[in-house]
């Protein structure tokens, strides 16, 4: 999947679910991520690139704190189809 269109569907779920972009980055770290809040804050707000890696992370962080119920939006992952 291209960064961009990552990103824009990540940021889109992040926004239907208002995620709190604090918990988020702490879910974040919690799952291995490497980047401090400011430039998670960038990514999510649509502004800020991340290294793949990183935006997969996000990605898991996401959909991590959306398990339930299923039918939620889930973020996509950077080798995942496009649509």
């Amino acid at each position: 999947m291209h960064e961009a269109d990552q990103q824009a569907l990540t940021c889109t779920v992040i926004r239907e679910l208002t995620l709190n972009p604090y918990a988020l980055w702490l879910h974040y770290v919690s799952v291995g991520g490497n980047f401090d809040l400011q430039p998670v804050i960038r990514y999510i707000a649509g502004s800020g690139a991340l290294p793949c890696r990183e935006r997969d992370r996000i990605s898991c962080a996401v959909n991590d704190l959306t398990l339930e119920p299923r039918w939620r939006p889930r973020a996509p992952y950077s080798y995942a189809d496009p649509f």
